[in-house]
């Protein structure tokens, strides 16, 4: 009887194990480069989320990698981890796309609310300038137009943050000086109101 060798099938398992214990290096190599560009788009201020959701994935892919690394090596299989990391380079891509679509958003938003603070300090001066004086009012208007001053020479910054592409500083920046100018243009509005209502009686 024809002895049948086990030995080219024993070869062939040994040679399928170790193709899928290979570690998928390209993909793993991708998938880094992927989140490093997100990051250096600016992802983690104008795509939070989406950069969020590729830090996740390639915490996933992280441990997936170090699992496989501490089985014994003819136990080991990479296809998950081919998976994960073409997940996470999915993920990572998008927020890289998001970031700059959130970029010229928010550049939009900073470049309007410059403005308007720009037009509200003007605004501000001419209410200051009709503002009620009486007993007690002196020193609330100086402290007031010294409020106005401070966001006028603050306009330089947030100019400033808007040509060398911070926007989202520029917003921030702008954001608390609008809030500072309405405050005083509802303070004052709330005066002269109330002169007009004492006036009445």
């Amino acid at each position: 009887m024809k002895r049948i060798s086990v030995l080219p099938v024993l070869a062939g398992v040994a040679l399928l194990s170790v193709a899928c214990a290979k570690e998928p290096t390209e993909s793993l190599s991708a998938a880094k480069t992927a989140l490093a560009s997100a990051k250096t788009a600016e992802a983690a201020d104008y795509a939070p989320a989406a950069l969020a959701s590729a830090e996740t994935a390639a915490a996933a892919l992280d441990a997936e990698v170090k699992a496989q690394s501490e089985k014994f090596a003819l136990t080991r299989s990479y296809a998950k981890t081919a998976e994960l990391a073409a997940a996470a380079k999915t993920a990572a891509d998008k927020a890289a796309a998001e970031a700059v679509t959130g970029k010229e958003q928010m550049k939009t938003e900073a470049t309007t609310l410059v403005a308007g603070v720009r037009s509200e300090v003007d605004a501000a001066k001419a209410a200051l300038a009709k503002a009620p004086k009486g007993k007690g009012s002196a020193a609330d208007i100086e402290a007031m137009k010294s409020d106005v001053a401070g966001v006028e020479t603050s306009l330089a910054g947030m100019d400033a943050a808007v040509a060398a592409g911070k926007y989202k500083d520029a917003k921030v920046k702008a954001e608390a000086a609008k809030a500072t100018l309405d405050k005083i243009l509802a303070d004052v509005q709330a005066a002269i109101d109330a002169k007009k209502g004492a006036k009445k009686k």
